[in-house]
């Protein structure tokens, strides 16, 4: 096994990756520094960058392949419910009329909240409550209470 400067590109592209993995921690080169030490390996045994390159890819396809889904699997975020989240579904009083380009007030439980929607609903009538982003209760009209 010998020491050539296709061991030293390998090598410093292995650098490379652990520095991006360890910058962004979000596991987008770890896959091919794996592929860059199999490559640093293989360099050493032969001079060929078409055998490197292929080694290369390989590697990191099949290590992005076996962890990936246990990866993003982990990664993915874990939505935590609040006790906002109770509050879907039900009915809420307009106060302010609710446009799509204008946030609204609605009351809900004696409590006021800030209003969105994607259809005009006016002060008065009924409205749903869809979601809760933070103070900001995503709302649409009652149809129950318009077809009266």
């Amino acid at each position: 096994m010998t020491f050539t400067i296709s061991s030293l590109v390998w090598l410093i592209l292995l650098i490379a990756f652990v520095v991006v993995e360890a910058l962004t921690v979000s596991l987008v080169s770890i896959w091919f520094a794996a592929g860059a030490v199999a490559a640093l390996i293989v360099s050493g045994f032969t001079s060929s960058w078409l055998v490197q390159f292929a080694v290369f890819a390989v590697v990191s396809a099949v290590a992005l392949a076996a962890t990936r889904p246990l990866v993003k699997k982990r990664m993915t975020a874990r939505r935590v419910p609040t006790n906002a989240d109770i509050n879907v579904g039900r009915k809420a009083q307009v106060l302010v009329e609710v446009t799509p380009d204008v946030t609204g007030r609605v009351r809900l439980d004696g409590v006021d909240w800030n209003a969105r929607s994607e259809q005009t609903i006016p002060a008065g009538s009924l409205c749903v409550v869809l979601s809760v982003d933070g103070a900001t209760l995503t709302v649409r009209p009652d149809t129950a209470t318009a077809a009266v």
